[in-house]
């Protein structure tokens, strides 16, 4: 399998026997879209239709909601090293989105739409059981961490981070993290140089 090709980290994400079926792969690769994002593009807008899942390549991905008084809060984040899909809640129930998908780094994915993934996991039950299996993962990792959140102190939350899930500390604007703990830039900044200093 060439290494350089954009399917390459999926072919390695997915069962290995889809990943050797000729045929599967070949349909994988017609459906999908590769696209590059720059910096602070957005893959989804609140009020949109959330009509495909993405596969992440390369870069970082926060998810935001907009409340009804414009006001952002960070609900997720999204890398090629940690959850590589991606999507909003609104890929499954059909309806306008509430969040907004927005790329922290300049990035590369692949783009699949609801028919294409649909179509395969009719065609192919490996894969979607795979596909059940990666969506249900995202979710409850997700819940997993609003619920560490929601029963610690935040400096408790931030030695949490960083003892788990590090890649965000290093990778992710500070200020992105604040909103995610749901404090000031300027408390958490106090707290990771009180914590880290």
């Amino acid at each position: 399998m060439e290494t350089d090709t954009p399917f390459a980290r999926l072919l390695v994400d997915i069962p290995e026997d889809l990943a050797r079926d000729s045929a599967f792969v070949g349909e994988l690769e017609s459906h999908a879209k590769v696209i590059t994002v720059k910096k602070g593009d957005y893959l989804l807008r609140s009020g949109e239709l959330c009509q495909d899942a993405y596969f992440i390549n390369k870069g970082l991905f926060i998810n935001l909601y907009i409340s009804e008084k414009g006001n952002e809060t960070v609900t997720g984040f999204a890398s090629e090293s940690q959850y590589p899909f991606l999507s909003a809640i609104g890929y499954f129930t059909k309806a306008p989105s509430d969040f907004e998908i927005k790329a922290v780094e300049d990035g590369e994915l692949l783009c699949f739409s609801r028919a294409h993934i649909e179509e395969l996991s009719l065609r192919y039950p490996l894969f979607a059981s795979y596909y059940q299996n990666v969506m249900l993962t995202i979710i409850s990792k997700l819940y997993s961490l609003f619920a560490v959140r929601q029963s610690c102190t935040a400096e408790e939350f931030l030695k949490y981070l960083y003892n788990y899930y590090a890649w965000l500390i290093k990778r992710v604007p500070d200020k992105y993290i604040a909103q995610y703990m749901g404090v000031s830039n300027s408390w958490y900044c106090k707290l990771k140089k009180r914590i880290f200093n």
